[in-house]
């Protein structure tokens, strides 16, 4: 019987990134949105916005190189996207409790109380050896059903998201 049921998205996103390492595109920004689950109980079902970055930030500059990624610029994606869902961003703690597949003492974790509400930081190496990639590799998970609804009247739910129906698009001439 085949276990189909993943507890992170990170794998997914890990094997797309070194897809991508393996063609020559080293600098890398990747998400997905979608189920990972707790346990096998319909209720363990979470819906998860994940991502992950590798290699260098910034575009290619004539005067200065890109930095490697590192456990800052993922904490940034998760907290722009724990803000776009409505999460009380005044009242986050951070700890450093992560799983076993992030770099211990480059990771932390996003909570509201007892409630976690997202992961963020570097990648274990180990890891990113099992994948076949090189480093530096970090990632970050937000359930997004952990995210509180807003407790105002004026606001009964969540705000609408208003992203573009358009593809952001670069390029390098």
């Amino acid at each position: 019987e085949l276990d189909v049921m993943r507890p992170s998205i990170l794998p997914n996103l890990l094997n797309a990134a070194a897809r991508n390492v393996n063609r020559g595109f080293h600098d890398l920004a990747l998400y997905e949105v979608g189920a990972a689950w707790r346990d096998d109980m319909p209720e363990g079902q979470d819906l998860v916005a994940a991502g992950i970055r590798s290699g260098g930030t910034g575009p290619r500059h004539w005067a200065e190189a890109p930095r490697e990624v590192d456990a800052f610029d993922v904490k940034a994606d998760a907290e722009a996207v724990l803000t776009h869902c409505g999460a009380p961003m005044e009242n986050l703690q951070i700890v450093q409790e992560t799983p076993d597949w992030y770099h211990p003492g480059r990771s932390g974790t996003f909570q509201l109380g007892p409630n976690m509400l997202a992961r963020f930081g570097e990648l274990h190496p180990r890891v990113l050896q099992a994948f076949d990639m090189q480093g530096p590799a970090a990632g970050f998970e937000v359930v997004i059903n952990n995210i509180p609804a807003p407790k105002s009247k004026s606001a009964p739910g969540r705000p609408p998201l208003h992203a573009s129906p358009y593809q952001a698009v670069t390029r390098d001439f």
